[in-house]
């Protein structure tokens, strides 16, 4: 593993800012369910009629609910901003090899500053991707399939070359806690696994699911990473643009949520009342069908109408209303016309059997059937062979013997087919047999013996239809076996009794109400199912526009301010071009944006430069920047297509965000640099650097500010002209205050450093050294802040021996003041001494 410079180590409660956010900044924080409610109950309170008021109420309802479910829950977004300690990152685009910074996490600005293809983006894109756990942004490109030909051209590669896997990690900081967020890649650069780890001052620890928190909104709405080719890439319809902005106004994850619980409570509710109606329809059709039937059965029956009703508040008493209360199961009908038929039947074959079998008792009669049936057989086979079949000896002549046999019997034929018909006719009723019986099983009105007598039945009648099943309807003894079991127990008086109970149940009118209702189950199932989620359609309905109109009041409202601060964003990066902000019209779909040009007239976003285009872009970024959780905001390349004058204007405004936030700019251009350090003096800068065959990526520090002020003093010193009573400023002045700045820069340095090496908070720190108003001031009170050993020198201590008998002059210098005979040599090499002394300190 390749090690680097950190520049700066940070502790847990570094992260704290010297300036308090902006009272203003909540009006683009992240809406809470608290404020929802409010927002909710106020609506509720204006509402006109009782229907959008029970709508506003339900709304009312679902978001104190929401808020009761989360108050107890960890909300990263709640509480002081977040400052950056830390990147660790390898295998992620060009760094492959492992690469890790520090960041110093106080109110100020950091510069990374390198040619292209030196890491700058690859820093600004893990940050990003390490926060947001994933690769894509607010507006990702869908990527196209390679085999269509419309992959993006220009989408990063997120895994390094060679590399078959990714990792990010960033460490974020406040005052009592730290946050460690980190995802790994596959191959193919998607973010596949993403752990966050909670590390509080008190000792306790916890592993965090930071997807299911307000989060991944917070970084949508407060974006801590702006690169301007990524968002100009994304931005290219009215529908980018507004999601752009939309985004920006923060209405965030309790929103969202309320909104897509309402949606899908609607959606739900909508969906019953649909299945309830379908089911009522397909009712109705059953039930015509069923009508239709009977009356065709036996027109001269007529049944009431049902009375269909699409609000049936009470199931049971709509069902009594219209006789559909029997749901017994449906069940065979059987008539008194069907039991004579079966009587009439049995009493056939019974007279067919005497008539066959009474006066022809030889075997051989009785047997004539079976003998047909075995000559037939016979005749089938190729080579019967000279076995007999009966007695198993060796008969040449058997075969012939059984069509004597046959032959000799033919005369009873016609009395065979006379029982085999009546069978036959039997047969055809035994399914009214056994329908009796099932009807008579069904219920439990049949006493002990009287269910033993009807299963003996079924169970000789299945045994007879397994007969006819096996010999046909022909009089074998089988069969007649069956028969005669079967006769015997049909005639008695338990079965004439059992078939009056089967038709009485099986009444006409009976099995209409029941084949209603059978029709019905399906409709009735259904009602109670969906019945009472489906009378609440209309009110989801109309809480549903309720939370339409909220959210178009609330993105009015936030528009609204939202308008007057990008106005002014644009007017400070703008408006020596003449280019204003006249007006944002925020809707569901577009952002409708007029842009007034030098000469007074309206003009359209296209007409911009690339220049104006990406300051138009960093406008409405800047506009909220002082809102949400991130104590820091991270620029790439922000001076694309930037002139001398734009870069200059946008040095201005990245110093004003830096007084209340760690500004860190990654940029190749020089210009920025220069400005950027010329503004400000709270500015540290680095070089990056990354070697392009081995993918290390490299950041070292420049020289402090304080080197270059005293470089600075020294060739004043050095190269300037003989004083002119006409200067500004003299000599002596201009160095004296290069040296006052350079001992405060310094002295500054050491006090971080120092509170950063102990755990001091910071932010204490810095408003302590800050209170002093003179350069002797801050150096007694550097000296309070830094509590040493005895033993050890003391960095100030050393330092206001070197200079301390400078230091009123250098003030009065700064002033404009001036004193004559100055050494200006001896005091830069004063200063020098001074400032080693501090910055050069180890703690």
């Amino acid at each position: 593993m390749t090690s680097h410079r950190h520049f700066t180590s940070a502790p847990i409660n570094g992260g704290e800012s010297t300036n308090s956010v902006p009272a203003n900044s909540i009006e683009f924080d992240l809406l809470t369910y608290a404020e929802l409610s409010e927002e909710i109950r106020a609506a509720a309170m204006r509402a006109n009629n009782a229907v959008k008021r029970d709508a506003w109420c339900n709304l009312l309802k679902l978001a104190e609910g929401a808020a009761g479910e989360d108050k107890d829950a960890w909300d990263p977004t709640q509480g002081q901003p977040w400052s950056l300690l830390s990147l660790e990152m390898e295998g992620f685009q060009g760094a492959t090899r492992s690469f890790s910074v520090q960041f110093d996490p106080t109110p100020g600005i950091t510069i990374f500053h390198g040619p292209n293809g030196s890491g700058k983006s690859t820093i600004a894109d893990g940050i990003r991707t390490a926060i947001s756990g994933t690769t894509d942004w607010w507006a990702a490109v869908t990527p196209g399939k390679a085999r269509s030909g419309k992959s993006p051209l220009w989408e990063k590669v997120n895994c390094a070359r060679d590399s078959d896997s990714a990792t990010v990690k960033v460490i974020l900081a406040r005052a009592n806690e730290t946050l460690t967020i980190s995802g790994s890649l596959g191959k193919d650069g998607i973010v596949n696994n993403v752990g966050a780890y909670r590390a509080q001052v008190s000792g306790e620890e916890a592993s965090v699911l930071i997807g299911s928190t307000s989060w991944p909104y917070a970084v949508e709405s407060h974006p801590p990473v702006f690169s301007y080719a990524d968002v100009e890439r994304r931005v290219q319809q009215h529908e980018d643009l507004q999601k752009y902005i939309k985004n920006l106004l923060a209405l965030g994850g309790c929103f969202d949520s309320l909104d897509a619980k309402v949606a899908a409570l609607s959606a739900s509710a909508s969906n019953s009342s649909k299945k309830l109606t379908a089911a009522q329809r397909s009712a109705m059709m059953a039930v015509a069908a069923v009508d239709e039937k009977f009356r065709d059965r036996d027109p001269s029956c007529s049944f009431k109408e049902v009375a269909w009703n699409d609000a049936i508040s009470d199931m049971s008493v709509w069902l009594d209303e219209n006789d559909l209360t029997d749901h017994s199961a449906q069940v065979a009908e059987v008539t008194e016309s069907s039991h004579q038929k079966v009587i009439a039947s049995l009493g056939a074959v019974d007279r067919a059997l005497e008539e066959l079998h009474g006066n022809h008792p030889g075997i051989h009669n009785r047997l004539s059937g079976p003998l047909h049936a075995l000559y037939s057989e016979v005749e089938i086979v190729a080579e019967p062979g000279y076995s007999c079949p009966v007695c198993d000896s060796e008969t040449e002549d058997w075969v012939d013997r059984l069509r004597v046999n046959v032959a000799s019997v033919q005369e009873i034929q016609v009395k065979r087919k006379t029982a085999s018909d009546a069978l036959t006719e039997l047969r055809r009723f035994l399914p009214d047999i056994l329908s009796t019986i099932e009807i008579l099983t069904q219920g439990n009105n049949l006493g002990e013996s009287e269910l033993a007598f009807v299963t003996d039945v079924r169970n000789v009648a299945s045994e007879l239809s397994t007969a006819f099943d096996t010999h046909g309807a022909q009089p074998v003894a089988t069969v007649v076996s069956c028969f005669l079991r079967l006769r015997d127990r049909i005639m008695r008086d338990e079965w004439g009794k059992a078939a009056s109970s089967a038709i009485e149940l099986s009444n006409f009118t009976r099995q209409w109400q029941r084949s209603r209702r059978a029709a019905l189950d399906p409709y009735v199932s259904v009602w109670f199912d969906e019945h009472e989620e489906a009378l609440s359609a209309p009110l989801w309905e109309a809480t549903k526009k309720c939370i339409g109109d909220l959210s178009d009041r609330l993105m009015k409202e936030r528009a609204a301010r939202f308008e007057g601060r990008a106005s002014l964003q644009v007017k400070k990066l703008l408006e020596d071009a003449g280019i204003s902000l006249e007006s944002l019209n925020l809707t569901r779909k577009r952002a409708e944006i007029e842009v007034q040009g030098s000469d007074g007239r309206p003009m359209e976003l296209a007409m911009l430069s690339a220049g104006q285009r990406n300051a138009f872009l960093l406008a409405p970024l800047f506009a909220t920047a002082d809102a949400g959780p991130f104590g820091f905001l991270v620029l790439d390349d922000p001076v694309h297509s930037f002139d001398e004058i734009r870069v200059d204007r946008l040095a201005a405004v990245i110093s004003d965000l830096a007084q209340s936030r760690r500004v860190i700019v990654l940029t190749h251009d020089e210009r920025l640099k220069e400005h950027l350090l010329a503004r400000s003096s709270r500015c540290e800068a680095h070089t990056v650097s990354r070697d392009t065959v081995t993918g290390e990526i490299n950041v070292q520090p420049t020289d402090e500010l304080w080197r270059v002020l005293i470089e600075d003093a020294r060739s004043v010193w050095q190269w300037s002209p003989k004083p002119s009573p006409t200067g500004y400023l003299t000599e002596s002045q201009i160095i004296r205050g290069l040296l006052r700045q350079a001992l405060d820069d310094a002295l500054r340095q050491c006090v971080v450093k120092y509170a950063l090496k102990t755990g001091v908070s910071v932010s204490e720190a810095v408003q302590k050294l800050d209170s002093g108003l003179t350069t002797q001031n801050r150096m007694k009170l550097a000296q309070e802040i830094i509590s040493l050993d005895p033993v050890r020198s003391h960095p100030v201590e050393r330092a206001l021996q070197a200079c301390s008998h400078h230091l009123r002059k250098w003030n009065n210098a700064a002033h404009g003041h001036d004193e004559n005979k100055p050494d200006l040599k001896r005091e830069i090499e004063a200063g020098q001494e001074a400032c080693s002394h501090l910055g050069e300190f180890a703690f």
